[in-house]
């Protein structure tokens, strides 16, 4: 019985380790998209949007920052589900 509960555990890390390597993988592709605002794929970003002094890019930060913190969250949220899910099948 103590092997099968040390087998779910790195079952359980080896799970929460790929999440959070597919979330990174998926933040490190957000942070590449914005540093090409300083190429010339982003030039277009770098104007203002209609008659204001928002340009694109500030526009892209700004839903850059919000959709980092809604992954954190998810992450957070999917890894504590599998957690609880952990602990209950332990204490049956």
């Amino acid at each position: 019985m103590a092997r099968s509960d040390k087998q779910d555990k790195l079952a359980l890390i080896k799970r929460t380790t790929r999440r959070r390597f597919a979330f990174t993988l998926v933040t490190l592709l957000l942070y590449f998209s914005f540093a090409l605002n300083w190429t010339e794929f982003g030039a277009g970003m770098s104007t203002g949007i209609g008659s204001t002094s928002i340009t694109g890019a500030m526009l892209m930060f700004a839903f850059l920052i919000v959709t980092f913190i809604a992954l954190e969250y998810l992450f957070l949220r999917l890894t504590g589900v599998s957690l609880r899910k952990q602990d209950n099948d332990g204490a049956q």
